[in-house]
């Protein structure tokens, strides 16, 4: 991951001013062009806390928070997943900084999130988020043609705290598979392709399209995210938080609780 002496070196070497505010923290203006093509530029602040950067604009410049807007608490840019960031070169994650830049741009003028500009779910939704798009392209082309929205999730509580939940998985109102969050445990009975059973020896764990780890794991990993975006959400108003920025279309906070 970049540290705050690469970020000086890149601005040194770009020769963009900068003041050094101490060991961990400085201020720049960095410029970007949005989606239309127009330039723009805002004032940054940067920290290194505990080797990640963290930055935000100075001034309040954007909101306190705006989860929609992927802004945490006290204005810090949500960039990404950590250990995507920690892969990315200084060069690489400045350019991350400004399409978050022109996607707050874009943000201000038509109140949503741009489709141009990729977005993680908020929370622990984001782990699972990316479980899903890791098995989703396998998925769009599983045999049985199925989609998401035929799928429904259980979750199944367990009375001893040590042992993992298990997770039911059913195809319009069938059940078709069981497992635990990481692990399908119906390996024996037939594929979930070979519905008749015809195939004698086409079990889950010998199927070669592998049917049962990708329909479980976007299935349950979907569901387990939509459940930790509930639960994000919930958080906020569980301390009191109810406050909307109001410069989006859409927001949890607006709800009445």
């Amino acid at each position: 991951m970049p540290s705050l002496n690469d970020l000086v070196d890149y601005l040194t070497r770009k020769n963009i001013h900068f003041r050094r505010i101490n060991e961990t923290e400085i201020t720049f203006s960095l410029k970007f062009y949005s989606y239309a093509g127009s330039p723009h530029i805002v004032e940054l602040e940067v920290h290194q806390i505990n080797d990640v950067l963290q930055v935000r604009a100075t001034h309040n410049r954007y909101p306190k928070l705006c989860p929609n807007r992927h802004i945490n608490f006290d204005g810090w840019f949500c960039l990404g997943l950590r250990e995507d960031l920690e892969t990315l070169s200084i060069d690489q994650w400045i350019q991350n900084v400004k399409e978050f830049l022109d996607a707050q741009h874009q943000c201000e003028i038509n109140g949503i999130w741009p489709h141009n500009v990729g977005e993680w779910a908020h929370g622990d939704g984001s782990i699972y988020q990316k479980i899903v798009e890791q098995y989703y392209g396998q998925f769009k082309n599983n045999i049985l043609g199925l989609t998401l929205e035929q799928l429904k999730v259980e979750e199944l509580e367990s009375s001893d705290h040590n042992k993992e939940k298990i997770y039911h998985v059913y195809a319009d109102g069938k059940l078709i598979l069981v497992g635990s969050e990481n692990l399908v445990l119906n390996k024996h009975f037939p594929c979930a392709c070979d519905e008749q059973g015809l195939e004698k020896y086409k079990s889950l764990g010998k199927c070669p399209e592998n049917c049962a780890e990708v329909i479980f794991k976007v299935a349950v990993n979907d569901y387990l995210l939509h459940k930790a975006e509930k639960e994000f959400w919930d958080s906020f108003i569980k301390c009191g938080w109810k406050t909307c920025c109001n410069t989006m279309k859409k927001c949890e906070f607006k709800k009445e609780w």
